[in-house]
């Protein structure tokens, strides 16, 4: 598999952008409320657009290099600049997909086992997958995807019955607030990290197929979210799920057929493990394209680079899973610099790249 090809892309966005929507809501619903679920479908159209926009620059100017976008737009410094706090922001990623899965796995599975174990288990597969190349790497993600999906189509059915859709309704009776908009733009925030995606595109062979590949990814995407948020929502009141910590398990407890199928934990916690070591492996890998380009091998040597990065890693998850407050106090503040690295500055780098090229062209 000397290049990607575009079925690959699917799999990549949806690593890089379910699990973080599904796992933590709080972060959006706090501030949504009852209208999370159009936080979210408004916040999913503006990343579609977005994700539109910036793949059609890429294809019309034949440029998929973040490296050659930056520097051009703004400059070699301010350029390099830039990459470097996109790079920050997605090892701020990574660190939060170690502490998220292993909060998960201490917390739901096992209780007594100290969280330096349980990261382990989470770095060192995902420093092997990416060691061992791309083909093994997307071979991961593909696969910790379709688990993913599986499970969550499997708990949806399962949990339809104990879905009260009359809770979604009025919508805005207070009418519309300033926390609405907080809301939709940290779930703007989580989705986002679609970005990650963008260094994977140079090694896609049929770049022709990638925007159209692209924005059906991340309808699907949009729409499962939509549906995970329903789901919270019309099986909890508002104050109920707020102060879940993560709500998806407590729904499951609720689960109960034939008389031998109960307590669908499995198929959340299946989920949760599977969906955050795809997005772990995936950035992981985003990370070393990205120092490649900014030839980081000129300053150090590149393959010490995966074991350095994932020490850092598993240093910073020990830190982060000391206290689930203190972690979700990081996921907000990581919610806030996605915002930030992930969504404005690109925005703005890549419609300056464009103009740029434009008046380049007519000259």
């Amino acid at each position: 598999m000397d290049k990607l090809n575009f079925k690959h892309l699917f799999f990549i966005i949806c690593a890089t952008t379910i699990p973080a929507l599904k796992t933590y809501p709080q972060i959006f619903m706090r501030h949504a409320k009852k209208e999370s679920w159009i936080s979210v479908t408004i916040a999913g159209i503006i990343i579609i657009l977005y994700f539109n926009y910036i793949i059609k620059v890429c294809v019309r100017n034949k440029c998929f290099s973040l490296y050659e976008i930056y520097t051009y737009a703004i400059g070699k410094l301010l350029g390099r600049i830039f990459l470097i706090l996109f790079l920050i922001t997605l090892f701020l990623s990574l660190l939060g997909s170690a502490s998220l899965e292993t909060s998960v796995i201490h917390y739901n599975l096992f209780v007594e086992s100290p969280n330096w174990y349980i990261a382990l288990f989470i770095v060192l597969p995902g420093l092997y997958s990416v060691l061992k190349g791309k083909n093994s790497v997307i071979i991961v993600i593909m696969v910790s995807i379709i688990i993913s999906v599986i499970n969550g189509i499997n708990l949806y059915m399962l949990t339809y019955r104990f879905k009260e859709y009359k809770r979604l309704f009025p919508v805005f009776e207070k009418g519309i607030s300033l926390d609405f908009f907080i809301g939709t733009a940290k779930a703007l925030g989580l989705y986002a990290s679609a970005v990650i995606a963008l260094p994977y595109l140079a090694q896609i062979k049929e770049k022709e197929r990638i925007r159209r590949c692209a924005i059906f990814t991340l309808i699907f995407v949009v729409q499962m979210i939509i549906v995970s948020t329903d789901g919270i929502l019309t099986t909890f009141s508002i104050e109920r799920a707020n102060i879940i910590i993560f709500p998806k398990l407590i729904q499951t407890q609720l689960i109960s057929y034939f008389g031998f199928i109960a307590s669908g934990e499995f198929y959340v916690i299946f989920q949760v493990i599977s969906g955050w070591f795809a997005k772990y492996v995936a950035t992981l890998f985003c990370i070393l394209l990205i120092l490649k380009e900014l030839k980081i091998e000129k300053i150090c040597n590149i393959r010490f680079l995966p074991y350095t990065i994932s020490a850092l890693v598993y240093i910073g998850a020990l830190c982060t899973t000391n206290s689930l407050i203190g972690l979700f106090k990081f996921l907000e503040f990581y919610d806030f610099i996605c915002i930030i690295n992930f969504f404005i500055m690109p925005t703005i780098i890549f419609i300056i790249y464009s103009f740029r090229v434009k008046a380049q062209s007519n000259k």
